[in-house]
């Protein structure tokens, strides 16, 4: 009896990282958006070209977003299981982060930074 409870638990611990794991993999991808130039506080802040598309990529729950003309860095994060993210990275100039949210196919997020607030959001 005491060998087949342990099993049992050991079900259940395995059956429940699969199921934090499928949590979090469900938002991975890559989702290509758009960045728009919002609040410049300070300085000199680059306005995206237009047209350009800039890649948000996730995996296994980590959010990765490289804005290099302005930044020189890649943020970092992680994504909740309700598509609630925020990654963050030091610049040159201090402190960037980004909050935003994913529903769908769809991602919206806002990037402050010492000098320049953007606004990314997916091309539908």
């Amino acid at each position: 009896m005491p060998k087949c409870l342990g099993l049992a638990v050991l079900l259940a611990i395995a059956h429940a990282g699969l199921v934090w794991a499928q949590g979090f993999a469900k938002f991975d991808g890559q989702y290509v958006g758009e960045l728009t130039l919002e609040k410049t506080i300070s300085g000199d802040c680059t306005e995206p070209p237009l047209g350009a598309l800039y890649p948000l990529t996730i995996s296994n729950g980590e959010v990765r977003f490289a804005y290099l003309p302005k930044f020189g860095t890649t943020l970092r994060g992680r994504v909740d299981g309700n598509g609630v993210f925020k990654a963050s990275a030091r610049s040159r100039k201090g402190y960037v982060q980004m909050t935003g949210q994913i529903q769908g196919s769809a991602v919206k997020a806002a990037i402050e930074s010492p000098s320049c607030n953007y606004k990314f959001q997916t091309k539908n």
